[in-house]
């Protein structure tokens, strides 16, 4: 270690201090919004790609099966909820009496809870999905519009056709609207 001659220290000066801290309070709060917008298009992604699996698994269930299987609206996690609004989560069960409601004594085979930050809207009298044993889905075209924080310019679709294929899509602006105003 080396002596240092008296009076001479080494360190940063508080004007130093100051500038560095202000600099980073200013990337800080340049960077935070930009963080904000892709958290909650993550989220959004997220719901996205569980309600695909969790149709698809509905449909193949139904299949594999040879019966039918919902997928419906549940705050709970087990009963289906009346309603379009499917952002409390959602639950796929053999339904065994066909009636399109869960009864006790119908396996459930899978939930997905709640997402917050994103809201999921079905086609007006639409509250559930149900397939047949051939992969169908019974009624007409049911469309699901996926809302986030990020607005209306990104919300998207998913339409479940009368084959029971679910595919991607961007929303209509009455879509998107009527999804948003429920955050």
């Amino acid at each position: 270690m080396r002596n240092q001659p008296a009076g001479k220290q080494r360190g940063f000066t508080l004007v130093e201090l100051l500038f560095a801290t202000a600099i980073i309070a200013t990337l800080c709060a340049i960077s935070l919004p930009a963080l904000g917008s892709l958290m909650q298009g993550g989220q959004s992604r997220s719901m996205h790609n569980q309600l695909l699996t969790m149709l698809n698994l509905a449909r193949s269930s139904a299949v594999a099966r040879g019966g039918e299987v919902v997928l419906c609206p549940s705050a709970d996690q087990n009963h289906c909820d009346n309603g379009l609004w499917w952002q409390h989560g959602w639950i796929v069960f053999l339904d065994l009496d066909r009636n399109g409601r869960r009864d006790s004594g119908e396996p459930i085979l899978a939930t997905a809870p709640a997402q917050p930050g994103v809201a999921v809207a079905s086609s007006s009298g639409r509250e559930h999905v149900t397939y047949r044993f051939d992969g169908s889905a019974t009624g007409t075209n049911l469309t699901f519009t996926l809302c986030d924080r990020r607005g209306s310019a990104y919300a998207s679709t998913i339409v479940v056709s009368n084959s029971g294929r679910p595919r991607q899509g961007l929303a209509t602006p009455t879509q998107a609207a009527t999804a948003c105003a429920r955050l």
